[in-house]
């Protein structure tokens, strides 16, 4: 079938249509995140770590079928230079149902070696079940959302997604109101799956019709194995938490865990809203180096400025606003959250720096890199569990993270002779800021030993003149100016919008 060629758009064309998804995306993330504070608070008290636990360590098992029943195949389609033909995108959605069915039945038939493995009792079986099953619901709207994506038509996504995201939470927290414990977690999962699954197919004007066809499988493997094995090898490094922890400290520790990791990486969905628009928009600008690397440094200066300057906040908060918000018995998760907020920070800028190397055609290197952080987060953090317990954790991730923003950084500086110094550029502020944070969360407790809100305000005030001095520093990229420009780009969007036309002037 002759494939038919793209609509050609400029550099300028690109960023702009990537600029208005990004924002619908990130305010469609604003709403979701208030439905996500009022889930977790409600959730907070209605169930218990162990409850956290025991679905973190189930749903991890599933959770690596998303990977496998893909194979990237649907990001090879959106990278190629021509719009996907109706016998690829045929070819290719039956190849993920008949993955993702090799995949549920492998996870149904070790569900009980599972449950076992880790004590959780032959009433986690079913559960294991009822989530794998569910991946049926993710591979099912993997091409009609990737038609949505290819047009940049987010608008469409977004209001699908939000729709889903009211769904989960209302299903979650009925479910928990009611006693469900663990199943209430794993039940809203399965109604956002089938709400968003229905709502995709609704709105997008893929249908499955055309031809299988064995080349077009054959050409894009190639590609889609390089793109999808990195999530996959970091999905199985994300396992050292239910594994390590789950063996080590058991599944309550798991708990808390994967409870303050959900409470400390709201800021990565603004990475999941830059990395859908950025992939495209990158892929696009393929033929224009200099483009690609303007608009990659001014994207990351830009989220680097935004992160580095509310974050340390958030994490200074943190000891006076867990127990508040969500009960005393989340008490010791306080200093989890607080490293995980950090790392949040660096795992945001990865994921557009990634982004970055597979639209330049280096998924290879992308694997090498995800290969080498999950050999050191397995070694660095079972050491560092053996040794202090989970107060090592978040210092381990926090050493490996800042490793990978640097290795990464080099890499894509390599794509084009327009990225000279980005590492230098996203490493140092990294560096300088989070040493900042640390020296003056230390200081904070040494001048006022007793007290949260004391000790809070004390580091907020420390930080704040260590980010005033450091502005004058010579040699360091400044954020606050960084900031300014942010305000003014976004008066400037505003005042070239067309003022509407009165009536009486028509």
């Amino acid at each position: 079938m002759t494939a038919t060629a793209a609509p050609e758009a400029t550099a300028v064309d690109v960023k702009a249509r990537a600029l208005r998804g990004m924002v619908v995306l990130a305010l469609r993330t604003v709403a979701s995140q208030g439905l996500r504070v009022v889930s977790a608070l409600f959730l907070s008290r209605l169930l218990f770590p162990s409850d956290y636990g025991l679905f973190g360590i189930v749903s991890y098992a599933a959770s690596l079928g998303v990977f496998l029943g893909d194979l990237g195949l649907s990001a090879a389609l959106v990278r190629q230079p021509h719009e996907p033909t109706r016998d690829e995108t045929f070819t290719i959605f039956w190849c993920h149902q008949a993955l993702t069915a090799v995949v549920v039945a492998t996870v149904c038939l070790l569900a009980p070696a599972l449950t076992r493995g880790y004590a959780l009792g032959d009433g986690a079986v079913p559960m294991v079940w009822a989530l794998a099953l569910g991946l049926f619901l993710s591979s099912l709207r993997v091409i009609p959302l990737m038609a949505l994506e290819r047009q940049l038509a987010f608008p469409v996504i977004a209001r699908a997604e939000l729709i889903e995201n009211v769904a989960q939470v209302l299903t979650t927290i009925s479910f928990a109101a009611l006693g469900f414990g663990a199943w209430a977690l794993a039940l809203g999962g399965l109604v956002r799956g089938g709400v968003g699954l229905a709502c995709i197919v609704w709105a997008s004007p893929w249908r499955p019709r055309g031809h299988f066809r064995v080349e077009v499988l054959k050409r894009l493997l190639g590609f889609g194995l390089a793109f999808q094995l990195p999530p996959l090898v970091a999905a199985m490094v994300a396992g050292w938490v239910p594994l390590v922890v789950g063996h080590l400290l058991g599944k309550e520790a798991v708990g808390l865990v994967n409870w303050a990791w959900a409470l400390a990486s709201t800021p990565m969905m603004l990475s999941v809203v830059l990395n859908r628009v950025a992939f495209p928009a990158y892929c696009r600008l393929q033929d224009d180096p200099a483009g690609f690397a303007e608009y990659l440094r001014t994207s990351l200066r830009r989220l680097s400025a935004v992160l580095l300057l509310a974050i340390p906040f958030a994490v200074l908060v943190m000891p006076v606003a867990v127990p508040f918000f969500f009960g005393a018995r989340w008490q010791s998760a306080v200093v989890l959250v607080q490293w995980f907020i950090m790392e949040c920070i660096l795992t945001t800028l990865v994921g557009l720096l990634a982004t970055a190397q597979n639209a330049g055609g280096r998924p290879w290197e992308r694997l090498a890199v995800v290969v080498a952080v999950g050999v050191a987060k397995w070694g660095l953090g079972t050491w560092a569990i053996q040794r202090f317990g989970l107060t090592g954790i978040g210092p381990a991730g926090m050493l490996v993270g800042l490793g990978e923003v640097w290795v990464t950084a080099w890499l894509v500086q390599r794509l084009n002779p327009a990225m000279g110094g980005l590492a230098r550029q996203v490493v140092e502020p990294l560096l300088t800021l989070g040493l900042g944070l640390l020296a003056a969360c230390m200081a904070a407790r040494s001048l006022v030993p007793e007290g949260v809100w004391a000790q809070a305000c004390a580091g907020a005030g420390l930080f704040s003149a260590w980010v005033l001095v450091r502005e004058r520093l010579p040699g360091t990229l400044p954020v606050l100016g960084e900031l300014r420009h942010i305000l003014e780009f976004v008066r400037a969007r505003r005042a070239a919008r067309p003022a509407p036309v009165s009536p009486a002037s028509t």
